[in-house]
């Protein structure tokens, strides 16, 4: 550093600038604080990507992972703060509304058959459960619920289709009731590859373990997601969805967990999606959502990282599958998170007083403890 010319060294002066360094100390390290850092060293943000978020662009990235995995981070300036966020994943009905979401509905607690009045499954999924056999199907089903939808079909004459309807409803309830009692580990394998069956809970716990950024910052929130320690303060409820992905239609039910952090390190609103199942393609899934407060304080920023094991990664095309569908992800990761921030922007849900929902006491979890 240059020294000034006809600078003095007065006691006064000096007094002055020593009560004056903390505070220039404060304000360096505050302009120095990387919002994202809650993400490492799983997610370490490039300087050109802190530039693209300064000038209001978002940015997407694809995350590595093992063979059968993929993962990818996507983050958007946002003016909003974590109880808008809140407020809109108690509405996911209306949150998730896209071209992509066929249809979606949030869980009774306990849950009713009456749930899943609009949940159906397509002609092509249908004709594919009356060919199932356990090791060999087009569906991620169990070998009691594969020998259970056939019997179905079996003797059911021209109303097959309908009466096939109805038992796929309730073998979503029997799962999703079997989860809230037991978690993961109360679900039996899928039996639709005829490499193995897949356990979903071991799958889970494989993609729990690779977000370390989790396990290091928020232990507790592992333990929860674990399903081996519920916390009190976290709110959750389960939803059902038929989402487009690529060529079919995936049905899946979703546990959701909300927490709030007034940790200044941590985000002022996390919000976790665990798949309890799916009927295609995914063998386990983690989407965290967040509220990232900006270091700056001009404002905060809305980040989304999942992480997922899926099933045609494998073979010799896997490479190729796995190119194509991180190129999809990437271009989805960015439409998906616009839209989020749209509508997170334009005020409360629906039906809502402003301000009034967003800072209603979180309820604490209505899942009872895994065992």
């Amino acid at each position: 550093m240059k020294r000034r010319h006809g600078f003095s060294c007065a006691p006064a002066a000096t007094s002055a600038l020593l009560a004056l360094f903390p505070a220039l100390q404060v304000l360096t390290t505050t302009a120095d604080v990387d919002p994202f850092a809650f993400f490492q060293p799983t997610l370490t943000l490039r300087s050109d990507d802190r530039r693209r978020l300064d000038r209001g662009d978002p940015i997407v990235r694809v995350v590595p992972g093992d063979a059968s995995e993929v993962a990818v981070f996507a983050a958007v300036p946002i003016e909003i703060d974590g109880d808008r966020l809140v407020a809109w994943m108690r509405r996911i009905e209306e949150l998730k509304q896209s071209s992509r979401v066929l249809a979606i509905g949030r869980f009774s607690d306990p849950p009713r058959i009456e749930d899943l009045a609009e949940l159906s499954l397509d002609d092509e999924d249908l004709s594919a459960i009356r060919s199932c056999q356990p090791g060999r199907c087009g569906l991620k089903l169990t070998a009691d619920e594969i020998a259970e939808l056939r019997r179905v079909t079996a003797g059911a004459g021209q109303d097959w289709k309908s009466l096939l309807q109805q038992a796929f409803r309730t073998m979503v309830l029997n799962r999703v009731n079997a989860y809230r009692a037991g978690g993961l580990a109360a679900l039996p394998p899928y039996a639709d590859d005829g490499d193995g069956d897949v356990w979903p809970s071991t799958a889970f716990a494989t993609l729990l373990g690779h977000s370390v950024f989790l396990s290091e910052r928020l232990p507790a929130f592992v333990e929860h997601l674990s399903g081996r320690t519920p916390l009190p303060d976290v709110e959750s409820f389960v939803y059902w969805s038929k989402e487009r992905l690529a060529r079919k239609a995936i049905i899946s039910a979703t546990h959701v967990s909300i927490m709030r952090t007034p940790d200044e390190r941590m985000p002022d609103a996390l919000v976790s999606g665990k798949e309890i199942f799916a009927t295609h393609y995914v063998n386990a899934s983690l989407g965290l959502t967040t509220i990232i407060r900006g270091g700056d304080g001009s404002h905060n920023y809305l980040a989304y990282l999942n992480r997922s094991e899926i099933d045609v990664l494998g073979g010799m095309f896997g490479g190729l599958v796995r190119s194509v569908l991180e190129r999809r992800l990437r271009i989805e990761a960015v439409d998906v998170l616009q839209g989020l921030r749209r509508r997170l922007e334009g005020g409360e849900p629906a039906g809502i007083e402003q301000g009034i929902a967003s800072r209603r006491p979180l309820r604490s979890a209505p899942l009872p403890a895994h065992k």
